[in-house]
């Protein structure tokens, strides 16, 4: 991980660390390796170990106990979505409850704006992608996607009516990073009212997100316009 810079390498190792609890590699203990082994794990300074379980502790998988170590914490999400540890709706809620409807997906090249918030050259290949997820039939969010081609040399119809993440992590073989997120409070248009069953000038929440690979890069930007009747979120605090 030598190559990486500190505020991206930190967010790498909490997101191998989680992917790691979501699994149930430490469910025999329920705690985490300690700081040492962790070091010599990731080959990564104790600040760096450190950067990264403050992040999982904000996320809400961990809580440190002074002089006793670092544990898993179990949280019921009761339909939210975990602000800080999110990895697409079929992860959160399941295949046989989300669905799909591609509205829009094309091939442009990214214009300066857009190439600018992808950290991308003018004119690379973007897929765009409109979709309307539902969870348990009803409507939950209107996406607008942009993957880079360049790091996503590949996707189909067939592939987005799914979970793309999915088809990322088990088909391109690639490792997932982080996902920096913003949340905004809007008002429904009326396209995406329509596509929410909604009033346009009703309220909306919006959700513009950058995910990132595991080495730094930028493969996803998405604006995401949720039904606020149905959506959740949660943020976990923690005050040791």
């Amino acid at each position: 991980m030598g190559g990486l810079h500190l505020d991206v390498k930190y967010k790498v190792i909490c997101e191998e660390i989680a992917k790691n609890i979501r699994e149930g590699l430490y469910q025999d203990t329920k705690k985490l390796p300690t700081e040492e082994e962790l070091i010599e794990q990731f080959e990564v300074s104790r600040n760096t170990i450190r950067k990264a379980i403050d992040l999982l502790t904000r996320k809400g998988l961990v809580i440190p106990i002074q002089g006793s170590g670092v544990f898993l914490r179990s949280v019921s999400m009761d339909g939210a979505i975990n602000l800080e540890d999110f990895h697409g709706l079929t992860q959160g809620f399941g295949e046989n409850h989300v669905t799909t409807k591609v509205n829009s997906f094309k091939l442009i090249e990214a214009d300066e704006k857009l190439a600018q918030v992808m950290q991308c050259e003018k004119g690379t290949p973007v897929y765009f992608i409109e979709r309307l997820r539902s969870v348990a039939g009803v409507p939950y969010v209107v996406e607008y996607s942009y993957y880079n081609r360049e790091l996503i040399p590949y996707l189909s119809e067939e592939i987005v009516k799914g979970s793309i993440y999915k088809y990322i992590r088990e088909e391109l073989k690639k490792s997932i990073g982080f996902v920096d997120r913003v949340i905004t409070a809007g008002i429904l248009n009326e396209h995406d009212a329509r596509e929410l069953g909604l009033t346009p000038g009703e309220p909306s929440l919006i959700s513009t997100n950058r995910a990132f690979l595991k080495s730094g890069v930028i493969f996803d930007y998405s604006i995401d316009i949720h039904n606020y009747k149905e959506t959740k979120f949660l943020k976990l605090s923690n005050y040791l």
